[in-house]
């Protein structure tokens, strides 16, 4: 389930990028949108990171 929640979070991800580019005019607004969008993406790698550890550990003492 987490692993479909990701995918989801990098296709918005994908699309929030794409629309800032296709709309964001000021370049430092981009960059700092940018790299908000990124932490983002990357907290969400994360979590999926942490889930898949619990699921094994799960597993393991199953």
């Amino acid at each position: 389930r987490i692993n479909s929640i990701e995918n989801q979070a990098d296709y918005v991800f994908d699309r929030a990028v794409a629309d800032l580019f296709l709309y964001e005019k000021d370049p430092i607004r981009l960059i700092k949108y940018k790299e908000i969008l990124a932490a983002l993406e990357t907290a969400t790698d994360r979590c999926e990171d942490a889930a898949n550890v619990m699921e094994s550990i799960i597993v393991k003492n199953a």
